[in-house]
């Protein structure tokens, strides 16, 4: 009795006992508004994308009560989708924040792997036929296969070289660079560019660049603004128009290029990890890079399924317009 009551009085005072949270599957409780509004993808979409990434990623675990593998993915969405801190995405859950930070780093990672199927140019000549088909519709302009431009995430200040990430708007980010098409969906997209990089080098430094350059998409223009060079396969408007073909042909330009800063806007309003307008995110500049593609992936994937945005209305695109109604 003796030996016992001294190995009781030895054990660790400060010891926390494992409490287990109550984990409500949302896919359980909620309808398919609610999800969208929340996670950015329907439910289907949801299951489809864990079907995809399942192998891509490490579920198992040796200790009891593990989390169901779609909460794990519906936990890295919402905090994609929400761009808040970790800790609050994992309150939201029940989960600790040491999950949700191994959850925020793994179905990213996996989506990364899986991106080549849903980011890519139009390669064979009816995939290039319809694109520039596509863009035609808008204001004429023709044998256009995608409209370039770049765009800043917004990081925190990094604690190593952090002049180099600051950009020319006075923050500091990450200068991305992405290709889309009519459809305001993504055809190329580069995230591994500090702030200050001007948007000419890291089209120079691309592996579209040198697709093009070596003619393995043999014909059709992407149009850029002028801070890009003029080639062959890359239009810019005229810098000082002094005639009426000039003045058209830039009016068709800037009309069509325009759905990439569409699709910029779109993407951002979906997935608020992208956006500035809640303040610069809380990563170094490597971590954020491996975040923007994911998100990108999923953005085509709206689109391909016609999602409805978070406040309930759908993109839709007829050809000459782009514009956001309520369905």
């Amino acid at each position: 009795m003796a030996a016992v009551y001294v190995i009781i009085s030895h054990r660790n005072p400060f010891r926390r006992e494992r409490i287990f949270r109550d984990r409500n599957d949302p896919m359980d409780y909620m309808d398919d508004h609610e999800i969208i509004s929340k996670f950015r993808l329907p439910r289907h979409l949801i299951q489809g994308i864990y079907g995809e990434i399942e192998n891509h990623t490490r579920w198992p675990t040796g200790r009891s009560h593990s989390l169901p593998p779609s909460l794990q993915v519906m936990a890295a969405l919402r905090f994609l989708a929400t761009g808040s801190f970790q800790t609050v995405t994992a309150e939201l859950h029940g989960i600790s924040k040491a999950s949700i930070s191994g959850n925020v780093r793994d179905v990213p990672e996996s989506l990364v792997k899986i991106s080549p199927r849903y980011i890519k140019m139009p390669t064979d000549e009816t995939a290039i036929t319809n694109t520039m088909f596509q863009f035609s519709r808008i204001s004429g302009f023709p044998n256009v296969i995608g409209a370039i431009d770049g765009t800043h995430v917004g990081i925190k200040s990094p604690s190593f070289r952090e002049n180099v990430s600051m950009n020319r708007k006075n923050y500091h980010s990450v200068n991305t660079m992405a290709v889309c098409d009519a459809n305001l969906k993504f055809l190329n997209v580069v995230a591994k560019w500090p702030g200050s990089s001007h948007d000419s080098f890291v089209w120079n430094n691309s592996k579209i660049c040198q697709v093009l350059e070596n003619k393995i998409i043999s014909r059709g223009w992407l149009l850029g603004h002028s801070g890009y060079p003029l080639k062959p396969y890359l239009l810019t408007p005229v810098l000082n128009p002094t005639t009426a073909k000039e003045n058209a042909y830039n009016n068709a330009h800037m009309k069509t290029r325009n759905v990439i800063e569409r699709c910029f806007g779109v993407w951002k309003m979906r997935f608020r990890f992208v956006d500035t307008s809640g303040g610069a995110l809380q990563f170094s500049p490597k971590r954020t890079c491996n975040n923007i593609v994911p998100t990108a992936v999923l953005h085509n994937i709206c689109i391909d399924n016609k999602v409805p945005d978070p406040v309930g209305r759908a993109v839709i695109n007829d050809g000459t317009t782009m514009c956001i109604v309520g369905h």
